[in-house]
């Protein structure tokens, strides 16, 4: 991440992942710990754990209020431009393989083959050695009679399906979360809430999900493609940072 400040577009980049954000973040009711991502330079994610008893709405909302005061103007020229181009469907870079990955999730049963259509995300780090961490590479859609199937796939090849248990925004955005989930944590995660909000601009959704253990976690990513592919980032960034 650039931490020269160039002009006002560059100010604003500096103030989303600068200290200034974290700390705020940390004074929103309800917030146990904040993580700004500062791996690349385009927004990828935030990070926060919230504490057991928090009103996972209220704080989401409040999330997003405090995004929206730095306005993320860094960001702004990047991910219009991002979003005026054409998906590519070609996979995204494969790191070298670990030698021992750990068991593979086992996918749900898939629908009837259909034409996938696939977002796939921006070039990935290959892992440390030893690394058997996954990295998602991609989000894809089976259509079909029977309803919709969504595939999230790790740059290692990994991948988990949930099916859409309808065709609507929150139907989808829960397949997701529940397969992201699995391929990141070995089992599907329940979508708690999810929220979407344009900033100058720039169009901002937020997730908050619920582990197995009851543990919850809000995460956010900016649209650059398909609105669903952000709910996987965002759902990503909140159980892996």
């Amino acid at each position: 991440m650039r931490s020269a400040r160039s002009d006002g577009v560059e100010e604003g980049a500096a103030g989303v992942i600068g200290e200034s954000l974290r700390d705020e973040l940390l004074a929103v009711a309800g917030v146990a710990s904040v993580e700004v991502d500062t791996a690349a330079d385009a927004p990828s994610g935030v990070k926060v754990r919230l504490l057991p008893d928090a009103d996972a709405a209220a704080v989401g909302l409040e999330v997003q209020r405090v995004l929206a005061s730095h306005g993320m103007r860094s960001r702004v020229a990047s991910d219009q431009a991002m979003a005026a181009l054409t998906p590519t469907m070609a996979p995204a870079p494969v790191p070298p393989r670990p030698e021992t990955p750990p068991p593979t999730p086992q996918p749900d049963e898939a629908a009837e083959a259909a034409p996938a259509v696939v977002v796939s995300a921006p070039p990935q780090v290959p892992a440390a050695a030893g690394e058997t961490r996954p990295v998602l590479a991609s989000l894809a859609f089976e259509e079909s009679d029977s309803g919709v199937v969504v595939t999230a796939v790790a740059a290692d090849g990994r991948r988990f399906s949930r099916h859409a248990a309808a065709v609507s925004d929150q139907a989808v955005g829960e397949a997701v979360v529940a397969a992201v989930g699995a391929l990141s944590e070995g089992k599907p995660q329940r979508l708690l809430w999810m929220s979407a909000e344009t900033i100058e601009g720039t169009e901002v959704v937020a997730v908050l999900v619920e582990r197995a253990d009851g543990t919850r976690l809000a995460g956010a990513a900016v649209v650059r493609a398909a609105k669903a592919y952000a709910v996987a980032r965002a759902t990503w960034a909140a159980l892996r940072g």
